[in-house]
């Protein structure tokens, strides 16, 4: 005989399309996160897709926590320059003895 899969072991082949569709996409949230469900593989075939898929999903995963990772240091980065140009600025005017008012104002346009 064949071998059992999950449709036939779980009797979603009685099921409707939209169940069947719902209960793939549930499986499939569930191997991106630490989240279980009770559909397992259940032949050699289903059990090598799976561990496909959550070899992908931890690629996938990897590669967008480091996207963000340096995204957030190229923010920082520029915050930093922009700290340390103003700091330069300040001590500047402090030391060409600028008047108070226009600090101020040379600072607010630079802002």
């Amino acid at each position: 005989g064949s071998q059992p899969t999950w449709v036939t072991e779980h009797h979603f082949d009685q099921a409707d399309w939209g169940y069947q569709y719902l209960t793939s996409f549930h499986w499939s949230i569930t191997q991106f996160t630490p989240a279980s469900m009770h559909v397992q593989p259940q032949n050699p075939i289903e059990r090598t897709f799976s561990i496909l898929v959550v070899v992908f999903a931890l690629v996938g995963f990897s590669y967008l926590v480091g996207s963000i990772t340096n995204s957030m240091s190229q923010l920082r980065s520029m915050t930093e320059d922009a700290s340390k140009q103003f700091w330069i600025l300040r001590r500047y005017m402090k030391y060409h003895k600028v008047p108070p008012q226009l600090s101020i104002r040379i600072t607010r346009y630079v802002e």
